[in-house]
């Protein structure tokens, strides 16, 4: 297994944050907001507001989210550019 670290810039457009490698065994993946906003995960519909809003990570806030092979993970912010997110986790 290797660790993997990804940094992506969230903006208003839902972004794919991880895509877990077919194989790969359920893994927690580890997100921190380094933005100045709120952010929002879910899957590619994922919103800030109203039917599609996603699950909500505060500005310097740390959570931990267990994902299967195959699943993809996308963040959207409400203003536009919030600034850039961390994912690490082994694959």
């Amino acid at each position: 297994m290797a660790l993997v670290h990804i940094n992506s810039l969230i903006t208003t457009t839902p972004r794919l944050l991880v895509k877990i490698p077919t194989g790969v065994q359920q893994t927690a993946i580890q997100i921190f907001n380094n933005t100045g906003a709120t952010i929002y995960v879910g899957d590619t519909s994922v919103g800030t507001s109203g039917a599609t809003v996603g699950n909500a990570i505060a500005t310097a806030a740390s959570v931990q989210i267990w994902l299967q092979a195959g699943d993809e993970l996308y963040a959207v912010c409400a203003t536009n550019p919030a600034g850039y997110v961390s994912v690490i986790y082994s694959a």
